[in-house]
Protein backbone atom coordinates (compact mmCIF):
# COMPACT_ATOMS: atom_id res chain seq x y z
CA UNK A 1 0.00 0.00 0.00
CA UNK A 2 2.88 2.35 0.90
CA UNK A 3 4.48 1.73 -2.51
CA UNK A 4 1.17 2.37 -4.25
CA UNK A 5 0.72 5.70 -2.42
CA UNK A 6 4.31 6.73 -3.25
CA UNK A 7 3.73 5.90 -6.91
CA UNK A 8 0.48 7.89 -6.95
CA UNK A 9 2.22 10.89 -5.39
CA UNK A 10 5.01 10.75 -7.99
CA UNK A 11 2.54 10.49 -10.86
CA UNK A 12 0.50 13.40 -9.47
CA UNK A 13 3.65 15.50 -9.10
CA UNK A 14 4.74 14.74 -12.66
CA UNK A 15 1.27 15.49 -14.00
CA UNK A 16 1.19 18.81 -12.16
CA UNK A 17 4.68 19.72 -13.40
CA UNK A 18 3.66 19.06 -17.01
CA UNK A 19 0.17 20.60 -16.77
CA UNK A 20 -0.65 22.73 -19.79
CA UNK A 21 -2.28 26.11 -19.26
CA UNK A 22 -4.28 27.92 -21.93
CA UNK A 23 -3.38 31.37 -23.24
CA UNK A 24 -5.20 33.65 -25.65
CA UNK A 25 -3.50 36.50 -27.50
CA UNK A 26 -5.85 39.21 -28.75
CA UNK A 27 -4.27 41.87 -30.92
CA UNK A 28 -5.32 45.17 -32.46
CA UNK A 29 -2.82 46.91 -34.75
CA UNK A 30 -4.31 50.06 -36.26
CA UNK A 31 -1.66 50.53 -38.98
CA UNK A 32 -1.92 46.89 -40.16
CA UNK A 33 -5.01 45.99 -42.16
CA UNK A 34 -4.62 42.56 -43.76
CA UNK A 35 -1.50 40.49 -43.13
CA UNK A 36 -0.21 37.32 -41.50
CA UNK A 37 1.15 37.17 -37.96
CA UNK A 38 3.65 34.50 -36.91
CA UNK A 39 4.14 33.25 -33.34
CA UNK A 40 7.54 31.66 -32.76
CA UNK A 41 8.99 30.05 -29.63
CA UNK A 42 11.07 27.12 -28.39
CA UNK A 43 10.47 24.48 -25.74
CA UNK A 44 13.88 22.95 -25.16
CA UNK A 45 15.10 21.91 -28.60
CA UNK A 46 11.59 21.89 -30.07
CA UNK A 47 10.82 24.85 -32.36
CA UNK A 48 7.14 25.80 -32.41
CA UNK A 49 5.55 28.10 -35.01
CA UNK A 50 1.92 29.17 -35.11
CA UNK A 51 0.22 31.74 -37.35
CA UNK A 52 -3.05 33.39 -38.20
CA UNK A 53 -4.33 36.18 -40.44
CA UNK A 54 -4.73 39.77 -39.33
CA UNK A 55 -8.02 41.16 -40.64
CA UNK A 56 -8.65 44.89 -40.33
CA UNK A 57 -5.88 45.00 -37.72
CA UNK A 58 -7.46 42.31 -35.51
CA UNK A 59 -6.00 38.88 -34.72
CA UNK A 60 -6.34 36.09 -32.17
CA UNK A 61 -3.93 33.28 -31.32
CA UNK A 62 -4.57 30.50 -28.81
CA UNK A 63 -2.44 27.75 -27.35
CA UNK A 64 -1.14 26.00 -24.25
CA UNK A 65 2.12 26.20 -22.30
CA UNK A 66 3.33 24.46 -19.16
CA UNK A 67 5.06 27.56 -17.85
CA UNK A 68 5.66 31.18 -18.92
CA UNK A 69 7.39 30.98 -22.27
CA UNK A 70 9.24 33.73 -24.12
CA UNK A 71 8.05 34.05 -27.72
CA UNK A 72 8.12 36.46 -30.63
CA UNK A 73 5.37 37.82 -32.86
CA UNK A 74 6.20 38.91 -36.41
CA UNK A 75 3.94 40.53 -38.99
CA UNK A 76 4.36 39.32 -42.57
CA UNK A 77 2.70 40.34 -45.82
CA UNK A 78 0.12 37.88 -47.10
CA UNK A 79 2.16 37.51 -50.31
CA UNK A 80 5.50 37.05 -48.50
CA UNK A 81 7.56 34.48 -50.46
CA UNK A 82 9.39 33.19 -47.39
CA UNK A 83 12.84 34.31 -48.54
CA UNK A 84 15.09 36.08 -46.06
CA UNK A 85 17.40 39.02 -46.65
CA UNK A 86 19.32 41.47 -44.47
CA UNK A 87 16.85 44.22 -45.38
CA UNK A 88 13.90 42.05 -44.34
CA UNK A 89 15.52 41.19 -41.01
CA UNK A 90 16.22 44.85 -40.22
CA UNK A 91 12.80 46.12 -41.30
CA UNK A 92 10.48 43.40 -40.00
CA UNK A 93 7.76 44.33 -37.52
CA UNK A 94 8.41 42.04 -34.56
CA UNK A 95 7.95 41.96 -30.80
CA UNK A 96 8.91 39.66 -27.90
CA UNK A 97 6.32 38.70 -25.31
CA UNK A 98 5.55 36.01 -22.73
CA UNK A 99 3.01 33.27 -23.25
CA UNK A 100 1.33 32.40 -19.97
CA UNK A 101 -2.05 31.42 -18.58
CA UNK A 102 -4.91 33.78 -19.37
CA UNK A 103 -5.47 36.68 -21.74
CA UNK A 104 -2.64 38.58 -23.43
CA UNK A 105 -3.39 41.83 -25.24
CA UNK A 106 -1.31 43.46 -27.96
CA UNK A 107 -2.51 46.94 -28.92
CA UNK A 108 -0.88 49.72 -30.93
CA UNK A 109 -0.17 51.02 -34.41
CA UNK A 110 2.21 48.12 -35.12
CA UNK A 111 4.01 45.41 -33.14
CA UNK A 112 7.13 47.44 -32.40
CA UNK A 113 5.07 50.26 -30.89
CA UNK A 114 2.39 48.07 -29.29
CA UNK A 115 1.60 47.85 -25.59
CA UNK A 116 1.59 44.23 -24.42
CA UNK A 117 -0.15 43.15 -21.22
CA UNK A 118 -0.52 39.68 -19.78
CA UNK A 119 0.71 37.80 -16.72
CA UNK A 120 3.54 38.20 -14.21
CA UNK A 121 6.37 37.39 -16.65
CA UNK A 122 5.04 39.94 -19.15
CA UNK A 123 4.85 42.56 -16.40
CA UNK A 124 8.51 41.83 -15.57
CA UNK A 125 9.48 42.18 -19.24
CA UNK A 126 7.58 45.47 -19.48
CA UNK A 127 9.45 46.73 -16.41
CA UNK A 128 12.82 45.81 -17.89
CA UNK A 129 11.93 47.33 -21.27
CA UNK A 130 10.94 50.59 -19.58
CA UNK A 131 14.33 50.74 -17.85
CA UNK A 132 16.07 50.05 -21.18
CA UNK A 133 13.98 52.52 -23.17
CA UNK A 134 16.33 55.56 -22.86
CA UNK A 135 19.20 53.49 -24.22
CA UNK A 136 17.06 52.04 -27.03
CA UNK A 137 16.26 55.60 -28.13
CA UNK A 138 20.00 56.34 -28.27
CA UNK A 139 20.60 53.16 -30.26
CA UNK A 140 17.90 53.73 -32.88
CA UNK A 141 19.72 56.27 -35.13
CA UNK A 142 22.97 54.32 -34.75
CA UNK A 143 21.41 50.99 -35.76
CA UNK A 144 19.74 52.71 -38.72
CA UNK A 145 23.16 54.04 -39.72
CA UNK A 146 24.74 50.62 -39.23
CA UNK A 147 22.15 49.02 -41.48
CA UNK A 148 23.39 51.09 -44.45
CA UNK A 149 26.92 49.74 -44.03
CA UNK A 150 25.83 46.12 -43.57
CA UNK A 151 23.62 46.17 -46.67
CA UNK A 152 26.65 47.10 -48.83
CA UNK A 153 28.98 44.89 -46.71
CA UNK A 154 31.21 47.83 -45.73
CA UNK A 155 32.75 46.49 -42.50
CA UNK A 156 35.38 49.22 -42.32
CA UNK A 157 32.77 51.95 -42.73
CA UNK A 158 30.68 50.39 -39.96
CA UNK A 159 33.47 50.44 -37.36
CA UNK A 160 33.03 54.05 -36.11
CA UNK A 161 29.31 53.41 -35.61
CA UNK A 162 30.05 50.15 -33.79
CA UNK A 163 32.35 52.07 -31.45
CA UNK A 164 29.52 54.47 -30.63
CA UNK A 165 27.16 51.56 -29.96
CA UNK A 166 29.55 49.71 -27.61
CA UNK A 167 29.28 52.03 -24.54
CA UNK A 168 25.48 52.14 -24.87
CA UNK A 169 25.33 48.35 -24.97
CA UNK A 170 27.56 48.28 -21.88
CA UNK A 171 25.08 50.49 -20.03
CA UNK A 172 22.22 48.23 -21.15
CA UNK A 173 24.09 45.20 -19.84
CA UNK A 174 24.43 46.93 -16.48
CA UNK A 175 20.66 47.56 -16.40
CA UNK A 176 20.01 43.90 -17.23
CA UNK A 177 22.47 42.73 -14.57
CA UNK A 178 20.73 44.88 -11.95
CA UNK A 179 17.35 43.48 -13.00
CA UNK A 180 18.63 39.90 -12.70
CA UNK A 181 19.94 40.49 -9.19
CA UNK A 182 16.69 42.13 -8.09
CA UNK A 183 14.43 39.47 -9.67
CA UNK A 184 16.07 36.03 -9.25
CA UNK A 185 12.74 34.16 -9.54
CA UNK A 186 11.56 35.95 -12.72
CA UNK A 187 11.28 34.02 -15.98
CA UNK A 188 12.74 37.12 -17.65
CA UNK A 189 15.88 36.67 -15.55
CA UNK A 190 16.02 32.97 -16.38
CA UNK A 191 15.75 33.67 -20.12
CA UNK A 192 18.59 36.20 -19.91
CA UNK A 193 20.75 33.60 -18.16
CA UNK A 194 19.87 30.96 -20.76
CA UNK A 195 20.72 33.41 -23.53
CA UNK A 196 24.18 33.95 -22.04
CA UNK A 197 24.78 30.21 -21.72
CA UNK A 198 25.55 29.83 -25.43
CA UNK A 199 29.21 30.71 -24.83
CA UNK A 200 30.08 30.08 -21.19
CA UNK A 201 32.91 31.81 -19.36
CA UNK A 202 32.83 30.04 -15.97
CA UNK A 203 34.29 33.04 -14.14
CA UNK A 204 31.44 35.36 -15.10
CA UNK A 205 28.66 32.88 -15.84
CA UNK A 206 28.72 30.65 -12.74
CA UNK A 207 27.83 33.42 -10.23
CA UNK A 208 25.02 34.53 -12.55
CA UNK A 209 23.70 30.97 -12.85
CA UNK A 210 23.92 30.23 -9.12
CA UNK A 211 22.03 33.44 -8.28
CA UNK A 212 18.81 32.41 -10.07
CA UNK A 213 15.97 30.69 -8.20
CA UNK A 214 16.50 27.00 -7.40
CA UNK A 215 13.41 26.05 -9.47
CA UNK A 216 15.25 27.11 -12.63
CA UNK A 217 18.48 25.32 -11.76
CA UNK A 218 16.49 22.15 -10.97
CA UNK A 219 14.71 22.21 -14.35
CA UNK A 220 15.89 20.04 -17.25
CA UNK A 221 17.31 23.13 -18.96
CA UNK A 222 19.03 24.13 -15.72
CA UNK A 223 20.59 20.71 -15.31
CA UNK A 224 21.84 20.82 -18.91
CA UNK A 225 23.40 24.24 -18.36
CA UNK A 226 25.04 23.01 -15.12
CA UNK A 227 26.49 20.06 -17.05
CA UNK A 228 27.90 22.36 -19.75
CA UNK A 229 29.25 24.70 -17.08
CA UNK A 230 31.19 21.77 -15.59
CA UNK A 231 32.53 20.91 -19.04
CA UNK A 232 33.72 24.45 -19.74
CA UNK A 233 35.56 24.45 -16.41
CA UNK A 234 37.68 21.65 -17.87
CA UNK A 235 38.68 23.86 -20.79
CA UNK A 236 39.35 27.07 -18.88
CA UNK A 237 42.33 29.32 -19.62
CA UNK A 238 45.44 27.96 -17.89
CA UNK A 239 44.41 24.28 -18.11
CA UNK A 240 45.74 21.49 -20.31
CA UNK A 241 43.52 21.15 -23.35
CA UNK A 242 41.52 17.91 -23.67
CA UNK A 243 42.76 15.65 -26.45
CA UNK A 244 40.54 14.19 -29.16
CA UNK A 245 40.62 12.45 -32.51
CA UNK A 246 38.37 13.22 -35.47
CA UNK A 247 38.34 12.48 -39.20
CA UNK A 248 39.73 15.01 -41.67
CA UNK A 249 38.38 15.81 -45.15
CA UNK A 250 40.00 12.61 -46.47
CA UNK A 251 38.47 10.49 -43.67
CA UNK A 252 41.85 10.11 -41.96
CA UNK A 253 41.92 10.41 -38.14
CA UNK A 254 43.74 13.44 -36.75
CA UNK A 255 44.67 13.83 -33.07
CA UNK A 256 44.87 17.28 -31.54
CA UNK A 257 47.90 16.12 -29.52
CA UNK A 258 49.75 15.42 -32.80
CA UNK A 259 50.15 19.20 -33.05
CA UNK A 260 51.80 19.54 -29.65
CA UNK A 261 54.86 21.78 -29.92
CA UNK A 262 52.95 24.36 -31.97
CA UNK A 263 50.59 27.19 -31.20
CA UNK A 264 47.18 25.87 -32.26
CA UNK A 265 43.89 27.65 -32.84
CA UNK A 266 41.03 25.21 -32.27
CA UNK A 267 38.23 26.78 -34.29
CA UNK A 268 34.57 25.64 -34.09
CA UNK A 269 32.50 26.61 -37.13
CA UNK A 270 30.12 25.34 -39.86
CA UNK A 271 29.36 26.08 -43.50
CA UNK A 272 25.79 27.11 -42.62
CA UNK A 273 26.91 29.58 -39.91
CA UNK A 274 26.80 33.13 -41.30
CA UNK A 275 28.89 34.72 -38.50
CA UNK A 276 31.50 31.95 -38.93
CA UNK A 277 31.80 32.59 -42.65
CA UNK A 278 32.02 36.33 -41.99
CA UNK A 279 34.86 35.69 -39.52
CA UNK A 280 36.84 33.42 -41.89
CA UNK A 281 38.69 36.30 -43.63
CA UNK A 282 40.09 37.39 -40.25
CA UNK A 283 41.15 33.83 -39.44
CA UNK A 284 42.74 33.46 -42.88
CA UNK A 285 44.63 36.75 -42.44
CA UNK A 286 46.02 35.57 -39.09
CA UNK A 287 46.98 32.22 -40.59
CA UNK A 288 48.91 33.83 -43.44
CA UNK A 289 50.80 36.04 -40.98
CA UNK A 290 51.85 33.22 -38.63
CA UNK A 291 51.72 29.92 -40.56
CA UNK A 292 55.52 29.89 -40.86
CA UNK A 293 56.01 30.75 -37.18
CA UNK A 294 55.05 27.49 -35.47
CA UNK A 295 51.32 28.12 -35.78
CA UNK A 296 48.53 25.84 -37.00
CA UNK A 297 44.74 25.85 -37.10
CA UNK A 298 42.48 22.86 -36.53
CA UNK A 299 38.92 23.69 -37.53
CA UNK A 300 36.14 21.50 -36.12
CA UNK A 301 33.03 21.72 -38.29
CA UNK A 302 29.49 21.25 -36.98
CA UNK A 303 28.30 20.38 -40.47
CA UNK A 304 26.19 17.33 -41.30
CA UNK A 305 26.65 17.53 -45.07
CA UNK A 306 30.13 16.74 -46.36
CA UNK A 307 29.75 18.33 -49.80
CA UNK A 308 28.62 21.66 -48.30
CA UNK A 309 31.45 21.49 -45.75
CA UNK A 310 34.08 20.92 -48.47
CA UNK A 311 32.52 23.58 -50.70
CA UNK A 312 32.75 26.19 -47.92
CA UNK A 313 36.40 25.30 -47.23
CA UNK A 314 37.26 25.80 -50.89
CA UNK A 315 35.12 28.91 -51.42
CA UNK A 316 36.48 30.68 -48.30
CA UNK A 317 40.06 29.58 -49.02
CA UNK A 318 40.86 27.86 -45.72
CA UNK A 319 44.15 25.94 -46.19
CA UNK A 320 44.49 24.47 -42.68
CA UNK A 321 43.45 21.24 -40.95
CA UNK A 322 39.73 20.49 -41.03
CA UNK A 323 37.95 17.74 -39.10
CA UNK A 324 34.33 16.72 -38.55
CA UNK A 325 32.19 13.70 -37.74
CA UNK A 326 29.35 15.27 -39.76
CA UNK A 327 26.88 15.00 -36.87
CA UNK A 328 25.94 18.68 -36.77
CA UNK A 329 25.26 19.95 -33.24
CA UNK A 330 25.92 16.42 -31.98
CA UNK A 331 29.56 16.62 -33.04
CA UNK A 332 31.43 14.62 -30.38
CA UNK A 333 34.25 17.16 -30.00
CA UNK A 334 31.79 20.07 -29.76
CA UNK A 335 29.97 18.23 -26.97
CA UNK A 336 33.29 17.41 -25.28
CA UNK A 337 34.05 21.16 -25.10
CA UNK A 338 30.47 22.21 -24.28
CA UNK A 339 30.03 24.13 -27.54
CA UNK A 340 26.44 25.39 -27.95
CA UNK A 341 27.07 28.43 -30.15
CA UNK A 342 29.49 29.17 -32.98
CA UNK A 343 31.88 30.64 -33.92
CA UNK A 344 34.05 29.83 -30.92
CA UNK A 345 37.77 29.24 -30.68
CA UNK A 346 40.48 28.18 -28.24
CA UNK A 347 44.15 29.19 -28.52
CA UNK A 348 46.63 26.58 -27.25
CA UNK A 349 50.35 27.04 -26.60
CA UNK A 350 53.09 24.54 -27.63
CA UNK A 351 52.75 22.73 -24.28
CA UNK A 352 49.03 22.14 -24.81
CA UNK A 353 47.95 24.84 -22.33
CA UNK A 354 44.90 26.98 -23.15
CA UNK A 355 46.05 30.61 -23.26
CA UNK A 356 43.02 32.41 -24.77
CA UNK A 357 39.42 31.81 -25.85
CA UNK A 358 36.99 33.42 -28.28
CA UNK A 359 39.37 35.93 -29.86
CA UNK A 360 37.97 37.27 -33.11
CA UNK A 361 38.46 40.01 -35.65
CA UNK A 362 41.72 41.91 -35.45
CA UNK A 363 42.21 40.74 -31.85
CA UNK A 364 43.18 37.27 -33.10
CA UNK A 365 46.24 38.52 -35.01
CA UNK A 366 47.07 40.87 -32.13
CA UNK A 367 47.05 38.00 -29.63
CA UNK A 368 49.20 35.82 -31.88
CA UNK A 369 51.69 38.66 -32.30
CA UNK A 370 51.81 39.00 -28.53
CA UNK A 371 52.58 35.32 -27.81
CA UNK A 372 54.53 34.21 -30.89
CA UNK A 373 57.96 35.83 -30.77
Amino acid sequence: MKRLLTGMILVAAATQANAQEAYTIRGKLTAVKDAKIMLDYRIGKKHIIDSTEIKNGIFTLKGNVAQPMKASLTVKNLNDDGTMSLEKIWDRDTRDLYLEKGRITVEGTNLKEAVVNGGKAQADLNKLNKELEPYMRQLKPLTDELKKYFVVKDEQGAKPTMEKIRPIRKQMNEVEDAFRKAHPSSYVTWDMVKQRSGIIDPVTFEPMFMAVDQKFRDSEEGKDIARRLDITKKSAIGLQVMDFTQQDVNDKPVMLSSLKGKYVLLDFWASWCGPCRAENPNVRKAYELFKDKNFEIMAVSLDDNKSKWLEAIEKDGLPWIHVSDLKGWNNVVAKQFGIMAIPQNILIDPNGIIIAKDIRGEKLAEKLKEVIK
